[in-house]
């Protein structure tokens, strides 16, 4: 009878140390959405990052405009002539990318792709379009051209342009986070080129500090560090993607209205809040209206904080206090 207690005994350790597997930090780079990534997670599962990445690189190949075969690709192709089938996730963007354009009064546009490709930021070639041109585009930026279900998507005019690139990143870290929290993860930092959600608090149970970065720094170090957890951080900035004209500089940021690069001396937007698709989205929108519209906005969102970086000053929301602090010697001002 001894004989078969101490088996039985053996067989509970077992038992045991399987259900309370040792949980790991394990971290891994890669590179998707056109940016260096970097995922870290606490868990007893070595291979969830790896999970993770096939989740993201998914995402990345439904919701890039560029791409020549995601299903946005085919929802813009298709514009003009019939609806678009597409996954769950396009649908789910898109609905996002509509909530803000709703709560920034169409500053953010997911249909500015047609102006987004006439200026071609990311080639220097020494062309502005013309005044013409961009009337023409503009004029396949009305709303009124998307029509949205549960099942497909249908842009109504020929050359209209779906461009989810202002919050595509957000989006992809709300369903990173989701997919960390689904498998039990407690603690973890999703950083995708500087657009960073983090799951929980750290391992030894303090807030992640995230730095945000100092636009006139010419080495991109920060500025700033932020105190938080379970939440996103996530910054829209002038010194991301532009091209110099005759010595002007042209952002990629583009006024609805006008069609024109917007410029101007706000330097960078960080907006901090659980909803990593809406801060992806404001932060674009801030980076385009002027302030008094964007605290306007703000008020109607007590759960979303924002930090202007302008170069004369700092302004952060008053929800920050405390959680937002200068590395160096700047000063915050509250509002």
């Amino acid at each position: 009878m001894r004989k078969y207690f101490v088996v039985l005994l053996l067989l509970l350790a077992g038992l045991f140390s399987w259900a309370v597997s040792p949980v790991h930090e394990y971290t891994k780079q890669g590179f998707a959405m056109n940016t260096l990534i970097r995922m870290t997670v606490n868990s007893n599962d070595e291979k969830l990052l790896s999970r993770a990445f096939d989740l993201l690189n998914t995402l990345d190949n439904e919701l890039s405009m560029y791409n020549p075969s995601s299903d946005l690709a085919a929802v813009n192709a298709l514009a003009g002539k019939e609806k678009y089938y597409a996954p769950s996730d396009v649908i789910e963007a898109v609905r996002g990318a509509v909530r803000v354009y709703d709560i920034t009064g169409g500053v953010f546009n997911p249909l500015i792709g047609a102006v987004t490709r006439l200026w071609k930021i990311n080639q220097n070639d020494g062309k502005i379009p013309t005044h013409e041109e961009i009337e023409a585009a503009l004029s396949l930026t009305d709303m009124n051209n998307l029509e949205i279900t549960d099942e497909y998507i249908l842009l109504k005019r020929e050359g209209s342009v779906l461009d989810l690139g202002g919050l595509a990143k957000g989006y992809a870290s709300d369903r990173l986070a989701q997919f960390f929290r689904d498998n039990g993860v407690k603690s973890g930092l999703i950083d995708l080129g500087g657009n960073v959600y983090v799951v929980g608090k750290k391992q030894d149970g303090s807030n992640w500090r995230i730095g945000i970065r100092d636009p006139l720094d010419p080495r991109g170090m920060p500025g700033l560090v932020a105190s938080v957890h379970d939440t996103s951080v996530i910054t829209s900035g002038n010194y991301e993607r532009f091209k110099v004209i005759d010595g002007k500089r042209y952002s990629h940021f583009f006024d609805p209205k006008t069609g024109e690069s917007v410029n101007s001396d706000l330097l960078s937007v960080t907006i901090i809040t659980p909803d990593g698709t809406l801060a992806d989205g404001l932060a674009t929108a801030f980076m385009i209206m002027d302030f008094d519209t964007s605290r306007k906005i703000l008020q109607g969102l007590p759960e979303v904080g924002a930090v202007f970086i302008t170069q004369s000053d700092i302004r952060a929301t008053k929800n920050l206090e405390g959680i937002v602090a200068p590395i160096g010697s700047q000063n915050i001002t509250y509002f």
